[in-house]
């Protein structure tokens, strides 16, 4: 990926997938489009937090195209424009890498708080508290393996959120994997360096496959009443 702008049309795929997963809700649960329930509230805000992401960067695009005139990019006005001390490399880094750390954090904690809710209904949350039990149990709760595809991209996410807490060093045990031939490295012990934007919409579109699998699963289908999510019900 050579430009911020090119992560638009793929979070637009993104949110379109996220709609049709919506949609399969709504037939096969008899679960209304509006209705809060935890799924349609988790779906709902994914393709928010995306769309948000993807008007901040056209806002950040279009400011800098304002700044240009014939054909010269005035960096004093830009970086008068949103206040910046800095330079303008600097300036597009530090809001860039906001947008980019915020909006993957935003994402796994609501894919994490999903899997909560489903598994409460259910009345099957692991006894231990933590990811990695709660990717097991969803796993398992839909009858899909452990030990497959699905748990490695759902704890490579986990460990692109999680580096945020160890200051950007991978603190757990090493994993190396591979999705759509994009190399995801995390050695424990050393810097996170998969997690540039295009890293992050590859691995967001794996783990978005693993969401209606499992929303869609059998198991999960079965469930025509409104699952709760507190937030949503102002409790």
């Amino acid at each position: 990926m050579e430009h911020i702008m090119e992560t638009l049309p793929q979070l637009r795929v993104i949110v379109d997938e996220l709609e049709e997963i919506k949609k399969g809700v709504v037939s096969k649960s008899s679960i209304s489009y509006t209705s809060q329930d935890a799924r349609m509230v988790a779906l709902d805000s994914l393709q928010i937090t995306m769309s948000s992401s993807g008007m901040w960067i056209n806002a950040f695009n279009s400011l800098a195209n304002v700044c240009t005139k014939d054909g010269k990019f005035d960096s004093a006005a830009f970086l008068n424009t949103v206040g910046s001390g800095v330079n303008v490399q600097q300036t597009e880094m530090i809001m860039i890498d906001f947008i980019r750390l915020g909006f993957m954090t935003l994402v796994h904690f609501k894919i994490d708080n999903l899997f909560h809710n489903l598994l409460k209904h259910l009345n099957a949350l692991p006894r231990r508290t933590g990811y990695w039990n709660l990717t097991d149990t969803i796993l398992e709760e839909c009858g899909l393996s452990k030990i497959g595809a699905e748990k490695e991209h759902l704890t490579a996410f986990a460990n692109l959120r999680n580096s945020l807490h160890g200051n950007g060093i991978h603190r757990t045990d090493s994993l190396n994997i591979k999705i759509d031939g994009i190399a995801f490295d995390f050695t424990k012990g050393q810097r996170v360096e998969c997690a540039s934007w295009n890293h992050i919409i590859v691995l967001l579109r794996a783990n978005v496959a693993i969401l209606k699998t499992v929303i869609l699963s059998n198991r999960i289908v079965a469930i025509t009443s409104e699952v709760g999510d507190d937030f949503a019900s102002g409790r």
